[in-house]
């Protein structure tokens, strides 16, 4: 490539992006179009950003690559926590056996 030939290949190359098909993408007005491109573009973003958002659950999420082993005793020490002051509520008879059964399945591991 010669660096005579770079004002050429930049003038083509904005011009192909300054093309109506390209201007302003993914984000225009959508004026003069209809609801399916917007749509597209919604659904596009829409994927990007959940496999973002997977892509940091798998890394930080529960048993992740990079997730501090410190956050998890912490949460076990605190669901413990948790299931004796039910266990002490149940048995001061403040809530039935109903509740305490309810209860218990949301503090399950």
């Amino acid at each position: 490539m010669n660096i005579h030939d770079l004002p050429n290949i930049l003038s083509g190359f904005f011009d192909f992006m300054d093309s109506p098909q390209w201007r302003a993408w993914p984000f225009n007005a959508g004026y003069g179009e209809h609801i399916l491109p917007s749509i597209a573009r919604l659904v596009f973003v829409t994927l990007i950003m959940g496999a973002i958002l997977l892509f940091l659950r798998i890394l930080f999420g529960p048993n992740g690559y990079f997730r501090d082993e410190e956050m998890d005793r912490e949460a076990k020490e605190q669901l413990e926590q948790e299931r004796i002051e039910l266990e002490e509520i149940y048995s001061r008879g403040e809530i039935t056996e109903d509740d305490y059964m309810i209860r218990m399945k949301r503090l399950k591991d």
